[in-house]
């Protein structure tokens, strides 16, 4: 009682089960093994395990291989881990210890006392039983490991998916403080990690797809990591709300980014995505979250672009906070060119290119892989459909044109 770490309930119940020696020498064993797992632990360099934690789950696991050797079962550990391991687990996944250092303790463990084991069998059987002895404790000790190892995984996957939850929740609640006007954590604050007077690009996702997608949260936190390979980004930040999924890209430093090389990177077909711009500072940041979290509104207007940038469409989005009124502007600059025939559609698209590109009919050309005189028969045309030239009023036909090229079905009288 006096060497043990278990609680004197479990003792009772041990020795109930097992009678007095037997624990004794568990007691014993648990200790010899842990203090030499932890002094191995050290001389490598591996994180620290709490030596009276250890000993406790230890001591548990002992009892319960006894048990099952004794019982003719290979596992009787019902239900769960017993609450000594799982609190091993749950202090190292907070403290990020990785599941392989951890499974290194539980067999280094298991090994330790294993060859206790048998040096103990070694001495109480006669030499003609001691094969078919071995036999029995190798076959149950191999069956008590693999479920002890198995349970073991299982439960610190979900402690870690548990305390990713808790931790990202409370990260994206300091973020959105911050958006909102809050003082920055401090620098040595390790819940939120940001380099705050670095760059921020904040960006809005959500997925458009009715059909069912296996992971689409990896996917999603996969495609924001190879951005940040692809930017530079020291950090990002993934946030799962609602059905959005927010994300954070953290940039040291001051120089050029470009947002635009996100379009030659591989997404995910079913991934709609607005990418907010480049925010230096706090404020940078705080304009960064608000023009992404803004233009993301154009979520409800069924728009079929799936990559879109908030300096092209911010404007947009807010003339169609009033989608009637952006309607009925359209319909009044555009005329015939609004029409739905995939021929005006076509001429549409070219004078949008056109006076986007500062009437410039070879660049639109070059996109299009057209000739510049097809280019200016297309304008020639659209001249007639408005019943004027295209540069009488080249600001507003080229907003009209732009909104309805974001919404293609801006004019429908159902949408």
């Amino acid at each position: 009682m006096d060497s043990s770490a278990s609680s004197p309930v479990l003792l009772a119940e041990a020795v109930e089960q097992l009678g007095l020696q037997p624990v004794a020498w568990a007691v014993e064993t648990s200790e010899h093994a842990t203090t030499s797992v932890h002094e191995r632990e050290r001389a490598m360099g591996f994180p620290p395990s709490s030596t009276g934690r250890a000993r406790q789950a230890t001591e548990r696991a002992f009892f319960s291989l006894l048990i099952s050797m004794h019982l003719g079962r290979s596992a009787v550990l019902s239900g769960d881990l017993p609450e000594e391991l799982r609190d091993i687990i749950r202090a190292d996944v907070r403290h990020g210890i990785p599941l392989d250092t951890l499974m290194n303790r539980v067999w280094s463990v298991h090994t330790t006392a294993k060859d206790t084991l048998v040096e103990a069998i070694r001495e109480l059987v006669e030499p003609e039983e001691f094969a078919s002895a071995m036999r029995v404790v190798s076959d149950s000790a191999f069956d008590f490991a693999n479920d002890f190892v198995r349970r073991v995984a299982a439960h610190y996957d979900a402690e870690r998916r548990a305390w990713r939850g808790r931790r990202s929740e409370e990260q994206f609640q300091l973020a959105l403080a911050v958006a909102g006007g809050a003082s920055v954590p401090p620098a040595q604050d390790s819940v939120l990690p940001a380099t705050w007077t670095g760059r921020h690009v904040w960006a809005v996702a959500w997925v458009q797809e009715l059909g069912f997608i296996v992971d689409d949260e990896t996917e999603i936190a996969d495609f924001a990591t190879e951005v940040a390979g692809v930017l530079g980004a020291v950090n990002v930040f993934v946030f799962e709300r609602e059905g959005l999924t927010y994300i954070w890209w953290n940039f040291e430093g001051r120089g050029d980014l470009d947002l635009r090389s996100i379009a030659a990177l591989p997404r995910p077909r079913w991934l709609n995505l607005v990418v907010g711009p480049v925010g230096a500072g706090v404020q940078g940041f705080r304009d960064s979250h608000a023009a992404a979290v803004h233009a993301a509104r154009v979520r409800d207007l069924q728009t079929d672009r799936g990559l879109l940038f908030t300096e092209d469409i911010d404007h947009l989005v807010l003339m169609l906070e009033d989608r009637a009124a952006a309607a009925s502007f359209v319909r009044r600059e555009l005329g015939a060119l609004s029409g739905a025939e995939p021929r005006v559609v076509e001429i549409r698209e070219t004078v949008r290119l056109y006076l986007a590109e500062g009437n410039s009919r070879l660049a639109v050309a070059k996109a299009l892989h057209l000739a510049p005189n097809t280019i200016a028969y297309r304008v020639g045309q659209a001249n007639d459909l408005l019943g004027r030239g295209v540069s009488d009023r080249a600001s507003q036909i080229l907003l009209a044109l732009q909104l309805l090229d974001l919404v293609p079905d801006l004019l429908d009288e159902t949408s």
